[in-house]
């Protein structure tokens, strides 16, 4: 029997082969349909996506195998990820090379191999999948391509899974930057905020008015600021959180949005009607951030109006039901909608109408995570209205 040498680059093959994380993981759907696929085209008893190790291969996936590993030192697959192509062994018995390899001479008793090596874009040989049977015999030229093209399928899904992992950490990372924010820029810009306010209310008379001018636009600003930090938070949640999947009671949060935005505007004479009845499936928290967002900012622009109203209901267009969240307010030129779910956007002064320009940012990640759609039509001085779309939930048995 004659062992395959390591290849030249063995040491950073080893290296790569890490970072896909794989090794020893529970089976996964995609690679065993890839695997049976194989075994069926190729009319084999057996299929395999074999990983080569320091000292052993390891089985990602098998079809009419037991066992998850073998010795390295026995592996076919050591051999066919020193060359490019599919690595062929037509008859065992007449190789000598395989020919008193315990794998052959016993259980599985191989007597036809024909390998596929797994290559990273870096030219590591990760592995192989490959197709074993128990009589000499040999692959069309059909068959080898199958192999090929499925090869280059399990190649893509290691990558994918690659990414994966990294995307994984890199959100680890953001959720540390969001503690940092959140515990770590807060604090002080609060202390800005309070610390400015306690100045020019107890020490105000010592200052002049440019001076009492210039503490209160320092107070204004770190108030600012904090809200802008708050915002952002509630986007990093909006893109990042896990989304559940529940009967939603849109009526009941649209409620509770508006009694938010009532207090938030005691003076204003601030009408709101909600449609009732309105059910979804989502997640309850992300959809009232959604909410939360979409009535305050209709609140906020219809503040000036004589009788400013606010009106949240549904409507089916095409078999999709719609649901709108609908103003008397200042509305705004439609040729700048398009700019109005992009981060940082406004289309109306700060002075006048404050806010970080996040907001509709925000709407537009949660209800996209639901698969959901959000747009907006308006005209200036004639209020606006935002439609977004949800999975629809019938009302529970008994309502």
């Amino acid at each position: 029997m004659h062992s395959a040498a390591p290849p030249a680059n063995e040491a950073h093959r080893l290296w790569a082969l890490r970072q896909y994380d794989i090794l020893d993981t529970e089976r996964e759907a995609l690679f065993d349909e890839v695997t049976s696929l194989a075994a069926c085209v190729c009319e084999a008893p057996i299929a395999l996506i074999s990983l080569v190790d320091v000292s052993r291969q390891w089985f990602k996936a098998c079809v009419g195998l037991a066992a998850k590993e073998t010795a390295r030192s026995v592996s076919f697959c050591a051999h066919a990820i020193l060359q490019p192509g599919v690595f062929l062994v037509p008859d065992t018995h007449a190789d000598p090379r395989f020919a008193d390899n315990p794998l052959v001479t016993g259980a599985p008793h191989i007597r036809f191999y024909a390998g596929a090596p797994l290559f990273t874009s870096e030219g590591y040989g990760l592995g192989t999948l490959c197709v074993i049977d128990t009589v000499p015999r040999t692959l069309t030229e059909t068959q080898r391509k199958a192999l090929q093209l499925m090869r280059n399928h399990v190649t893509k899904l290691l990558d994918v899974r690659l990414k994966t992992r990294e995307l994984a950490e890199l959100n680890q990372e953001l959720d540390a930057y969001s503690y940092a924010v959140s515990h770590d820029l807060r604090a002080p810009v609060r202390a800005v905020a309070g610390f400015s306010h306690l100045l020019r209310t107890e020490h105000g008379h010592q200052l002049d008015q440019d001076g009492n001018e210039l503490v209160a636009d320092i107070e204004h600003a770190a108030k600012r600021m904090g809200r802008l930090i708050d915002d952002l938070l509630y986007l990093s949640r909006a893109v990042r959180s896990p989304v559940s999947k529940e009967s939603v009671d849109l009526s009941q949060l649209a409620g509770e949005a508006a009694a938010m935005c009532r207090r938030m505007y005691p003076e204003s004479l601030l009408s709101v009607t909600i449609a009732p009845g309105m059910r979804v499936q989502g997640d309850p928290r992300l959809i009232r951030l959604a909410l939360d967002n979409l009535i305050g900012n209709a609140a906020k622009f219809s503040a000036h109006a004589d009788a400013p109203a606010i009106e949240v209901g549904c409507e089916v267009v095409d078999e999709e039901t719609r649901f709108v969240v609908r103003d008397n307010g200042v509305g705004f030129d439609m040729a700048y909608a398009a700019k109005l779910f992009e981060p940082f956007s406004r289309l109306h002064s700060s002075d006048e109408y404050p806010g970080t320009g996040i907001g509709l940012t925000t709407v537009k990640r949660v209800i996209e995570r639901h698969g959901g759609r959000v747009w907006a039509e308006a005209a200036v001085n004639q209020g606006a209205s935002f439609y977004f779309t949800l999975l629809p939930d019938p009302a529970p048995e008994g309502a």
